[in-house]
């Protein structure tokens, strides 16, 4: 999908992330709670490079609610920013784990929430049509 795309669906990623975890679909059997609040901090140094400061210790999903929140009072400037950085074929970052484009960083973090908040929709949906499990796991059903 283009990068452009991805940056205008965020806001609706976001959505439909946060609307599945409200939701009662079960997701305790997912990796979610620990990968999308490590995605929340990643994408989060990213707008540090840029003047924005979104901190949160809330553990767990939480961190996704905080950031949402965070977003719809920042949006504008957000929004710039993901767009400079989109523009920007040459700015650089240091990470834990050695030194990314900026693009390629912003980039797969909106990668990640489209794939997240599709996943998350597909599982909301067969669980709205009554699909069966395809999982028996009898320590969940105790």
């Amino acid at each position: 999908m283009e990068a452009a795309a991805l940056y205008f669906r965020f806001k609706d990623n976001l959505a439909t992330i946060a609307g599945a975890l409200n939701s009662k679909l079960e997701v305790r059997t997912m990796p979610y709670n620990t990968s999308i609040p490590l995605e929340i901090d990643l994408l989060a140094d990213l707008l540090r490079l840029h003047g924005l400061e979104f901190s949160s210790s809330t553990p767990g999903f939480a961190r996704l609610f905080d950031f949402q929140q965070w977003y719809a009072q920042n949006e504008e400037q957000v929004n710039d920013v993901m767009h400079h950085v989109l523009e920007d074929k040459k700015a650089y970052m240091r990470t834990a784990t050695g030194t990314v484009l900026q693009k390629e960083m912003l980039y797969r973090r909106l990668e990640y929430f489209k794939e997240t908040a599709h996943t998350l929709d597909v599982m909301m949906a067969q669980q709205q049509l009554h699909s069966p499990k395809h999982f028996n796991y009898p320590y969940l059903n105790a």
